[in-house]
């Protein structure tokens, strides 16, 4: 996709108090004024981490009836009725007790058996070609936050997880902006449908028995409006992707993946994007691009930002769901780092993927909230979410943003190999494959050995 819709005007900002720093007590106290809407548009349920499974096992008892309490390990989740004078009274006491960290939650997930996702079955071909793995198989960590660089995400829709829009102010060459905040947060919208669908594929919630399941679980969807387009373009992305590394949510959690399923080869990449590019190396950010679908060489026609050779930013393209690539589609051995399956109707029998989308009518199950997606776009965002289901495993979850773009390009399969002539030498270009998450130990978990998250 060579450029995609201009977002909308700016909309009236929202004000959003600041974090409040942990203390050395266990609870957390959310901050005065701090959003609590859910994204299903009911207030967020709570989720209190005990010390140990006998405590939750009380704890899950004691409010079995009140809060219709489930355990799950050392976590119980507690349903949430709008304005339930008794539910408020016990929730005051329990963030007030240092035995207990409570938490707002608005996409918990237990331990037992989800309920299914009933659109799911369009995407089964896709999570059979990376060798998706069972939740069982996964040692669960902490989901991490993904941006969507791209028009807004809808931020009601009632599959996706928590969306945080921000509209960053343009920045100077070397990234400052004139003063105030560079990166504020408005109200979320009706959102724009490209950025929506990459959303879904990314982190749309799983078991949760609405729509269908993203790839990974995730904290939050950060979407941040920027566009290719005309004269500011450059400067647009740029300015983009310094508010995704800076970007912190109230508990200190940053983004760990970018997702620009978006380019253009109008214009030579600026020195503004240029540098905001080497920032997000430096501050250990993983930019995941689409390689384009204009069935073109971008190792020798460069386009940005996916022509980047920044070693952080992992540059996807579109294969079908046996791992062969697709005419029509950019390429670039030496550039192109992965392949992910995301074909068009022509390319394979079986349908588009299934995502999440604006409200649409149409003869399919996948419609209303739900659409088809496909090629580079689609493909970018399958791989972000793999990127973003690694780092919620425990195993992986020091990798850095380099060692996250090697291990993915490693565990690849169905690889294909083709000469560069920019760079006089021949490279592989495999498909993701995620089937390393399903055994205990793996030779990749070597790849993080000294990371950081």
């Amino acid at each position: 996709m060579t450029a995609v819709e201009s977002p909308p005007p700016d909309a009236a900002p929202a004000v959003y108090s600041p974090s409040v720093a942990r203390g050395d007590a266990l609870v957390q106290k959310p901050p005065s004024g701090a959003r609590t809407v859910s994204s299903c548009g009911r207030p967020p349920d709570y989720v209190v981490q005990t010390t140990d499974k006998a405590a939750a096992a009380s704890l899950a008892q004691r409010y079995g009836t009140l809060f219709g309490a489930e355990q799950a390990g050392v976590r119980v989740l507690l349903r949430i009725r709008p304005d339930d004078v008794e539910q408020q009274r016990e929730l005051a006491e329990l963030r007030n007790d240092p035995r207990y960290l409570l938490r707002e939650e608005v996409r918990f997930e237990l331990d037992g058996v989800p309920r299914p996702d009933p659109l799911q079955f369009h995407n089964e071909p896709l999570w059979k070609a990376i060798h998706m793995p069972a939740p069982r198989r996964l040692q669960r960590g902490e989901p991490v936050n993904v941006a969507v660089l791209d028009g807004p995400v809808r931020g009601n829709h009632p599959d996706l997880p928590e969306v945080v829009q921000i509209r960053p102010r343009l920045r100077d060459e070397d990234g400052r902006c004139d003063g105030g905040d560079c990166c504020p947060q408005v109200a979320t919208g009706a959102g724009f449908w490209h950025a929506t669908r990459i959303a879904g594929l990314i982190g749309a919630r799983r078991g949760n028995g609405v729509g269908l399941a993203g790839i990974a679980p995730v904290r939050r969807i950060v979407s941040i409006n920027a566009n290719v387009e005309g004269c500011v373009g450059e400067f647009s992305l740029a300015a983009a992707l310094h508010c995704a590394i800076e970007y912190r949510d109230e508990d200190g959690h940053r983004v760990r993946v970018a997702n620009i399923s978006m380019g253009s080869m109008d214009q030579p990449t600026s020195l503004a994007l240029s540098q905001a590019l080497q920032r997000s190396r430096n501050e250990d950010l993983l930019v995941v691009a689409s390689a384009g679908n204009d069935g073109k060489d971008i190792n020798s026609t460069m386009r940005s930002p996916s022509s980047s050779e920044e070693p952080n930013v992992l540059t996807v393209e579109v294969r079908d769901y046996e791992g062969r690539a697709i005419g029509g589609m950019n390429y670039g051995f030496g550039t192109v780092d992965i392949g992910a399956p995301a074909p068009p109707p022509y390319a394979t029998r079986q349908h588009s993927l299934c995502t999440a989308s604006v409200p649409l009518r149409g003869p399919s199950s996948c419609s209303g909230d739900y659409a088809s997606f496909e090629r580079s776009s689609a493909a970018a965002a399958v791989v972000s979410g793999a990127a973003a289901l690694v780092w919620s495993d425990r195993r992986y979850a020091a990798c850095t943003a380099e060692q996250m773009s090697e291990l993915l390009r490693s565990s690849g399969s169905h690889c294909i190999t083709g000469y560069s002539a920019r760079r006089s030498q021949n490279f592989d270009v495999c498909q993701l494959d995620l089937s390393f998450l399903s055994h205990r130990t793996s030779p990749l978990q070597a790849l993080c050995a000294g990371g950081s998250n």
